[in-house]
């Protein structure tokens, strides 16, 4: 018989004895942006290493401990919408391959799966369930938060982290523009892995204590957090900070990320970059969400430079009338991509951007697994870094101005018709 515990007994479990003083410095760690860029298109960037490839290194070193957490798990062909031609690869089976190969040779592996996705997609999370030397749980925040694990991210063994927009999706790795990180950091990996701790425990079965649930630092700012030091391929050394959400679900030590998204705004002077998939100002009930909203405005008011791209898929008429608002403001420029069909047919939610960062005046960066509206921040489990430093957002803006200045982007405007186009 499965015998629930506590929450309270749990966080105290993998929780700090108390939040680290003020601007804590731990040794320095590494950190490596990684991208994904749709097949037969012009967004390769050559200096920025690709997803596929940096899984199934970072994978194939684990020597203990292996978790996986995800929205959802697809290989090509998986659940009813994830079919694909033949020219286009399946780059998640090599490693799901390479999984299996930890697993056999005695690392420790859990996968984590969000429980109403995994509806559709039951077969990955099946497998792992099925894998000697692997566990598989699902995620229901259906009687908790109200949302859904949005998050995307792996941890290898005490020191390694990558997250980002690419979903565990053989899509996502050559059918979709995506952005991620690498970090080997002990710290900021020890507190990703204090929330994938209190996901698993939820996962199996663990009572829900809601005031044990906001132990992390809410409302402190960037100045406030322990940060770590991480070193960039230039050599450049940047001090970087975990965030996550939602606020409800916070272990000890793990800040809120949307105040401290608002503070990277409100300090800019001279230029905003931001891309998202989606960007929403009202969620399904009507309740008004414009803390962001208002801090770009600001910023465009103050004088910097405020650049959006969103996907094309953003432009759903309820979206629209705000999207054309913000292109309406002096000093904000909104963009809308759409990246062409795949040469040897249609794949269903894919050719689309789906990254999700921030970059301000060249110097701090946000890269996470959040599309902007309320929910990613009240309801669902995402996680982000803040890096702060002039290497930070180097390759970031790179990727940016890939895709702002590339074939593909459409400038917003007030009088402009826009409408979502077919995703399945």
């Amino acid at each position: 018989m499965r015998i629930a515990i506590t929450l309270a007994a749990l966080l105290a479990a993998i929780a700090p004895a108390a939040v680290p003083a003020p601007l804590t410095t731990t040794g320095a760690g590494t950190f490596t942006l990684v991208e994904s860029w749709p097949q037969h298109t012009a967004l390769d960037l050559p200096g920025i290493p690709d997803a596929s490839a940096v899984w199934l290194q970072e994978m194939g070193s684990a020597g203990a401990h292996l978790d996986l957490a995800g929205f959802y798990f697809s290989r090509k062909g998986d659940g009813q919408d994830a079919g694909g031609p033949d020219g286009a690869p399946d780059l998640l089976l090599p490693v799901l391959e390479q999984v299996e190969r930890a697993a056999r040779r005695g690392v420790a592996v859990r996968l984590l799966a969000d429980a109403k996705f995994a509806k559709n997609y039951a077969e990955v999370p099946a497998w792992a369930a099925a894998l000697p030397g692997a566990a598989s749980r699902q995620l229901d925040l259906s009687g908790s938060w109200g949302g859904v694990l949005h998050a995307k991210y792996f941890l290898i063994d005490d020191d390694g982290l990558y997250l980002g927009s690419q979903n565990f999706d053989w899509r996502a790795l050559g059918q979709i523009h995506e952005l991620g990180i690498l970090v080997r950091d002990r710290e900021l990996a020890g507190q990703a892995r204090r929330i994938f701790e209190l996901d698993w425990a939820l996962a199996g079965g663990a009572h829900q204590a809601p005031a044990m649930l906001t132990g992390g630092p809410a409302q402190a700012t960037l100045a406030d957090l322990p940060a770590s030091d991480l070193v960039g391929p230039g050599g450049q050394t940047v001090r970087a900070v975990l965030a996550a959400s939602p606020l409800g679900g916070l272990p000890a030590g793990v800040p809120w990320d949307l105040p401290l998204l608002v503070e990277m705004i409100d300090a800019a002077r001279d230029s905003v970059h931001l891309q998202l998939l989606s960007y929403h100002v009202a969620d399904r009930e009507g309740r008004l969400f414009d803390d962001l909203d208002r801090a770009l405005r600001r910023a465009a008011v103050r004088g910097a430079q405020v650049r959006i791209i969103l996907a094309d898929w953003a432009a759903t008429k309820h979206a629209v009338p705000w999207l054309k608002s913000l292109a309406a403001v002096p000093g904000l420029e909104l963009r809308l991509t759409s990246i062409p069909a795949h040469p040897e047919g249609f794949i269903p939610y894919a050719r689309v951007e789906h990254a999700k960062y921030l970059s301000v005046d060249g110097n701090a960066l946000w890269i996470g697994t959040s599309n902007w509206s309320r929910d990613y921040f009240f309801e669902s489990r995402n996680l982000g870094v803040i890096l702060t430093g002039p290497a930070a957002p180097r390759e970031a803006d790179l990727f940016f101005n890939q895709s702002w200045h590339g074939p593909y982007a459409t400038t917003v405007t007030p009088c402009g018709e826009y409408a979502a186009p077919r995703r399945n």
